[in-house]
């Protein structure tokens, strides 16, 4: 309690100090435009969670395409499946009117992601959905261009069952050994694996291995009946691998698939990629890149020799192998022409061996300074601040202002999919815009709303994520208060607490960085950030995600 309310006093001392002392350039009040809506995409989304749903649209906002999603009341809420009689029905009266669809099959089969990590659908259950789906096509979505994802089990137990979880390290190494002994035969794995069968009661193994059998029968019913459209009209599958690791059950799975794919021809329309929460973001853009015909030219940076290689929690290949499957599902090119590249991706993964370098710093400000976009995944290890770049790069007073995309938030895929999407959107439309000749005010407006985005980012993946999270658990739980499970009262409160503290934060962040240069400049106007204000909610009854409403000001020097 002493530490946490230093560490307030500290922030607010700080944010009073640049309030006073660093006042901002005086500049004249702008008012943007609105970007106009040039086409609407519906989206039923893997789930409700902002990084699902109100990420996509903020996403969109930025190239005109307006994302609607079901209203809220049919969608699920933590553990309150969605409405999945009434979502099915959403969707089937509403397609007809899109010309492009983005929809989630776990939501409709389960009622969420979280779902589908805890209970198994029968094959009457399954064949129902395909019926389903094949009748949506042909009475109403035979002239919409259709993504349907679906999503691989992860390998760890969720954590609401019990008394499963308890077994979560067990069935964890019980998975990866089964693919392991698959692939190599090995006796001592074998073994190994016996040992810990043993350890697993019965029914919970039958119950976890159950779980990939039926999502493994699903996903190649999924791929059938791609294999079996007739239509002209696009028709997509898309298979993300959540939460894995290089060995286990999910990767075992995602190999029978891709070689099924790849037996039937089917790579034209159907894909795997490694990640969940993002996939809404990815095929989003790639749609954009579609419409557009463009196909970006991307330059990898990693932060040092080691980053491209080096396996991140939660994932089922190295950096390297995840973000170039990531950005050959959108469709950009991989580039080692730095000069002729339309992004610079930058990727730091800090973990207690590779924690931030004068070098890294110094390496983003020179790339900043030579009018490059620079798109930052910066992730951490070990989820902790001191192994992310951004703090340091605010220390050296690098323009971060200046970045076309931030993301450091949850898993590898997670973060690379977010800034490769933000990246590539707001790359096409500022190439939109010029090669219209647009009004100088309107590009201005483009580089005020992706600031808006990148804003929201810093604060969530950083501040929140990284500096905030990990004390509210220890400090929630010293008053009996489950951090996972929020009773009204306690909700609010949080609240109440969290937008205090991250309006100190965006103070801050105001004045040290973002608003004392410009984030834009043309011949005859350089734009700054004047004010900044952040809206501040958790969207589920626990404190893994927040939900964050950004409001920016911008002003003009001549």
């Amino acid at each position: 309690m002493k530490k946490i309310f230093l560490i307030f006093i500290t922030v607010l001392l700080l944010a009073l100090y640049y309030t006073l002392n660093l006042s901002l350039p005086t500049t004249k009040e702008v008012h943007f435009p609105q970007n106009n809506i040039k086409e609407n995409i519906l989206l039923v989304p893997l789930d409700s969670r902002p990084v699902c749903s109100t990420m996509v649209q903020k996403l969109g906002r930025i190239v005109g395409l307006n994302v609607i999603v079901p209203p809220k009341e049919l969608l699920d809420n933590y553990r309150h499946p969605a409405n999945r009689k009434k979502l099915y029905e959403w969707l089937n009266n509403n397609i007809s009117h899109y010309q492009k669809a983005i929809i989630s099959a776990d939501i409709l089969l389960h009622g969420s992601l979280l779902q589908s990590r805890q209970t198994t659908v029968t094959p009457k259950e399954q064949q129902k959905f395909l019926q389903g789906l094949q009748k949506l096509r042909q009475e109403n979505g035979m002239h919409t261009a259709i993504d349907i994802f679906s999503i691989i089990p992860r390998l760890l137990v969720s954590d609401e069952l019990l008394p499963d979880r308890w077994y979560q390290f067990h069935l964890m190494r019980y998975s990866q050994l089964l693919d392991m002994t698959e692939i190599n035969n090995d006796p001592y794995m074998t073994k190994e694996l016996l040992e810990y069968q043993n350890k697993i009661p019965n029914n919970i193994l039958a119950k976890y291995l159950a779980l990939f059998k039926n999502s493994h029968q699903f996903n190649l019913a999924l791929l059938e009946a791609a294999r079996k459209q007739q239509s002209q009209v696009p028709f997509n599958i898309i298979i993300g691998q959540d939460d894995a690791s290089p060995f286990g059950l999910p990767h075992r799975n995602a190999l029978q698939l891709q070689k099924f794919m790849q037996h039937e021809k089917l790579q034209h329309h159907t894909s795997i990629t490694y990640g969940a929460d993002e996939i809404a973001s990815l095929l989003l853009t790639r749609y954009y890149l579609q419409q557009q015909k463009w196909q970006p030219k991307v330059y990898l940076q990693f932060a040092t020799p080691n980053t491209e290689f080096m396996h991140m929690p939660y994932m089922a290949v190295s950096t390297g192998a995840a973000i170039r499957n990531q950005l050959q599902f959108v469709g950009a090119a991989i580039t080692g022409d730095y000069q002729a590249a339309d992004v610079i991706l930058y990727i730091h993964c800090g973990d207690e061996k590779h924690l931030p370098q004068k070098q890294q710093v110094q390496a983003i400000s020179n790339i900043l300074a030579q009018n490059k976009r620079l798109a930052l995944v910066d992730l951490s290890a070990n989820f902790n601040a001191e192994e992310m770049l951004l703090p340091y790069l605010l220390d050296e007073k690098v323009p971060v202002n200046h970045l076309c995309a931030y993301a450091g938030w949850n898993t590898f895929s997670n973060s690379s999919g977010t800034a490769i999407a933000q990246s590539l959107l707001f790359t096409g439309r500022l190439y939109e815009l010029q090669k219209a000749k647009s009004e100088p005010q309107q590009i201005a407006a483009l580089y005020a709303q992706n600031l808006q985005f990148t804003i929201e980012r810093m604060v969530e993946d950083y501040y929140y994520q990284k500096k905030l999270h990990p004390q509210l658990r220890p400090y929630l739980e010293s008053f009996g208060i489950t951090p996972t499970d929020l009773m009204p009262d306690a909700k609010e409160q949080t609240e109440f607490s969290l937008q205090k503290k991250i309006s100190l934060y965006s103070c801050y962040l105001l004045h040290s960085n973002l608003g004392r240069t410009p984030f834009y400049e043309d011949k005859h106007n350089a734009y700054y950030l004047r004010d900044l204000a952040i809206g501040v909610r958790l969207p589920w009854n626990r404190i893994f995600e927040v939900s964050l409403d950004v409001h920016t000001h911008t002003g003009r020097k001549n």
